[in-house]
C-alpha cells in the first residue's frame, strides 16, 4: 500500500500534481489497492486494528491517504475505465470512515498501548486539515445517501438497501470520529464548533432520517446488520456528538444556539412520528446519549438569554406552520419533547417579565433616572460585581455609600467567578426559574431541610438551599454553606446577609439562610448566589418600586401562549 501511495498517487494536499510513476498504475487502481485492504483489516482482524492504533508509520500513511481521498474533486479519477456505474469512489469513501475511526479509537484490550490523538493530527497536517476534511467527508456521504435510488424490494439483497447501509455506517463512524477528537482535543472541539459542525450534523440527520427510519417488512426490520435498530445507531451517534460537544465546550451557550438555529428542535419533533428505538421498549435509560437525553441537556441551557432568543426566533414559525395531525409512534420522545417545550414557554415568560434587566440599561446610582443610551461619557461598570452600571463617578460614589459596598461582593457571587457575560445578561431568567422551581417543590424543600437538620445538627443555622439546574428536571439539595461546591461559604459575610434577607423580605426562607443556583456553561459549572434575592435586595429602592419605563429597553413584548402542546404542533397524544 505504501508503494502504491508513494508512486501512483498525487500528494495529499495537491491532488492536481502528477504522481511520480504514473506508468506503473493508474490513480483509480491505486486508490482501490490502498483502501480495500484497510477496510478488510479493520473489519476482520483485531491485531490489524491494534496495528492501526499503535504504529506511527501506519497512522501517518492512513492519515495522509484520508486527506488525499477527502481532497479529490468529483467521483471520477484518472484511469477510471468508465465501465462501472456503481459509485465505487463513494463506496470507498464511506468504508474508509471506519478505518479512520479505528486509528483513534480505544483498544479492545486495555493492556495494549495506543498512540495519542496528537500523532494522527500531526500526520494529517494539523487541526484545521483534520476538521475541514472530516466535515467534507460528512457532506459528501450525505449527498451520496440522498442520491441512492428508492429500493424496489426493501430486502437485504436489494442493491439500494445495501448502499444505504454502507453510507449509513460511513456517517455513523464519521460522527464517532467527530465525538472522539472533540472529547480528546480542546482545540479540535473549538474549531469544529467554529466551522459549524453541530449545524452540519443536524442537517445530515434531517436529510437521512426519512431514508433510514422506515418500517417495511419483518425480514429487513429485524435483520442483524441492516435492521431498524442498527440503522438508528447513526442518529444516536449524531445526537451523542452534539451532546458531547455542548458538554465539553468552553462556551456551551454558543453550541446550543448553533444547534437550535440549525433546527434541532424541529428535527427531534420529526422523530416523534418515526418508529421508536428497539431498545427503548424495554429500557428507557440508555448508556449512550440519545434524543431524549439531548433534549434534557438543551433544557439545562434555557436559563440563558441568548438561548431563549434563539428559540424565540423559531418558536412562532414552528407554531404557525400548517401541520396535519399525525400519529405519535415514539411516545417516550413525544412526552419528553412536550415537557421541554413547556419549559421553553416558562423561559420566554421569565425573559419578558418587567423590569427587564434594568441593571443593564439604566444607571444604578440612587435616584438617577439616566438610561445607558443617554450617558454623556462612557458607561462605568463596577469592577467588583460586574453588574452595576453608572453614568458618572458621582453616581458610583453615592451608590457605594448607600449600600453597594455590602452588596457588591454578593452580586459578584451572583455572576460567578468569571463574571460571564451570558450569566450577567441572564440573571432575570435564572431568577425566574429559581423562584418558580423552589415554590413548585415546596414539599420537597421542607423534606430536604428536615433531613439536613438531622444530618448536620451543628449547622442548623447555616444551611443553604441549592437548586441544581445543570440537570433536568432541576434537583434540590440542602447543605451547610461551607460545604456548597464552588461557593465561598467560609466568608463571614453570609450570616449578616441572611439576617438582612430575613429582615427585609416579606416571605423569608424557612429553615435555611438563602438559596444558591448551580448552572453550567458547558464543561464549566458555577454556583451562584440567589439571583432573585440579589437583584431584589441590591436594586429594590432603585428599580422595583419605580413604575417609570426606560425608553432604551428594546425587548420583545410578544405574549406567549402557555397552553401550547404537541397537539397544537400537529400531534395527538
Amino acid at each position: 500500500m505504501r508503494f502504491f501511495a508513494r508512486n501512483c498517487l498525487p500528494p495529499p494536499y495537491d491532488v492536481s500534481v502528477t504522481p511520480p510513476r504514473p506508468d506503473l498504475c493508474s490513480v483509480f487502481d491505486a486508490v482501490k489497492l490502498c483502501l480495500s485492504p484497510l477496510s478488510l483489516i479493520c473489519t476482520n482482524s483485531e491485531e490489524g486494528r491494534h496495528m492501526l492504533r499503535s504504529s506511527v508509520s501506519v497512522q501517518h500513511f492512513v492519515a495522509q491517504l484520508w486527506i488525499l481521498v477527502g481532497n479529490l474533486r468529483g467521483d471520477i479519477l484518472p484511469g477510471d475505465p468508465g465501465t462501472t456505474t456503481d459509485g465505487l469512489i463513494s463506496k470507498l469513501r464511506a468504508s474508509f470512515a471506519l478505518t479512520n475511526y479505528v486509528c483513534i479509537s480505544e483498544s479492545e484490550d486495555p493492556d495494549k498501548i495506543t498512540l495519542p490523538l496528537s500523532n494522527y493530527i500531526h500526520a494529517a497536517g494539523g487541526v484545521k486539515p483534520v476538521v475541514f476534511t472530516l466535515l467534507r467527508y460528512i457532506r459528501r456521504i450525505t449527498r451520496d445517501v440522498a442520491a441512492v435510488e428508492e429500493p424496489r424490494s426493501w430486502t437485504p439483497r436489494d442493491e439500494s438497501v445495501q448502499q444505504l447501509h454502507l453510507y449509513t455506517l460511513g456517517l455513523q463512524y464519521s460522527f464517532q470520529f467527530l465525538q472522539t477528537i472533540s472529547r480528546q482535543d480542546a482545540s479540535c472541539c473549538a474549531q469544529l464548533i467554529r466551522q459549524g459542525s453541530i449545524r452540519m450534523v443536524v442537517d445530515t440527520i434531517t436529510q437521512i432520517m426519512p431514508r433510514i427510519l422506515v418500517q417495511k417488512n419483518e425480514e429487513l426490520d429485524f435483520h442483524p446488520e441492516m435492521g431498524l435498530a442498527d440503522r438508528q445507531k447513526v442518529l444516536w451517534s449524531g445526537y451523542s456528538y452534539i451532546a458531547s460537544a455542548i458538554r465539553d465546550a468552553d462556551d456551551g451557550v454558543t453550541a446550543v444556539c448553533q444547534a437550535i438555529d440549525a433546527g434541532l428542535i424541529q428535527t427531534l419533533e420529526k422523530g416523534v412520528v418515526c418508529p421508536p428505538h428497539a431498545h427503548r421498549r424495554d429500557n428507557l435509560v440508555r448508556g449512550r446519549l440519545g434524543d431524549i437525553e439531548l433534549l434534557f441537556l438543551l433544557a439545562t441551557f434555557l436559563v440563558y438569554h441568548r438561548v431563549v432568543e434563539s428559540i424565540f426566533k423559531h418558536w412562532f414559525r414552528m407554531h404557525s406552520a400548517p401541520m396535519q395531525k399525525r400519529e405519535i409512534r415514539d411516545k417516550s420522545l413525544g412526552v419528553a419533547l412536550e415537557l421541554v417545550l413547556k419549559y421553553t414557554i416558562d423561559a420566554m415568560e421569565h425573559r419578558s417579565v418587567e423590569p427587564i434587566n434594568f441593571h443593564e440599561y439604566r444607571c444604578s446610582g440612587p435616584g438617577c433616572p439616566m438610561c445607558t443610551s443617554k450617558f454623556v461619557s462612557k458607561k462605568r461598570r463596577c469592577s467588583g460585581c460586574l453588574v452595576s452600571i453608572y453614568c458618572s463617578e458621582k453616581c458610583q460614589r453615592t451608590a457605594w455609600r448607600n449600600g453597594h459596598k455590602k452588596w457588591c461582593q454578593v452580586l459578584r457571587c451572583t455572576v460567578g467567578p468569571w463574571g460571564s457575560r451570558d450569566i450577567r445578561r441572564s440573571l432575570q431568567v435564572i431568577a425566574g426559574f429559581e423562584t418558580s422551581e423552589i415554590s413548585g417543590m415546596a414539599e420537597d424543600v421542607e423534606t430536604r431541610v428536615r433531613e439536613a437538620r438531622q444530618q448536620f445538627p451543628v449547622f442548623i443555622d447555616k444551611l443553604v438551599l441549592t437548586l441544581d439546574m445543570t440537570v433536568y428536571p432541576p434537583e434540590i439539595h440542602v447543605l451547610p454553606v461551607h460545604k456548597v461546591e464552588q461557593f465561598p461559604g467560609e466568608d463571614p459575610i453570609w450570616p449578616e446577609i441572611a439576617d438582612e434577607i430575613r429582615a427585609r423580605s416579606d416571605s423569608p426562607p424557612k429553615g435555611y439562610m438563602f438559596s444558591v443556583v448551580k448552572v453550567h456553561l458547558g464543561k464549566s459549572k458555577f454556583t451562584l448566589f440567589s439571583p432573585s434575592t440579589a437583584l431584589r435586595m441590591a436594586f429594590e429602592g432603585q428599580y422595583f418600586s419605580d413604575d417609570e419605563a426606560c425608553g432604551s429597553v428594546d425587548e420583545d413584548k410578544n405574549e406567549i401562549d402557555d397552553s401550547i402542546t404537541l397537539g397544537d404542533l400537529g400531534f395527538g397524544l
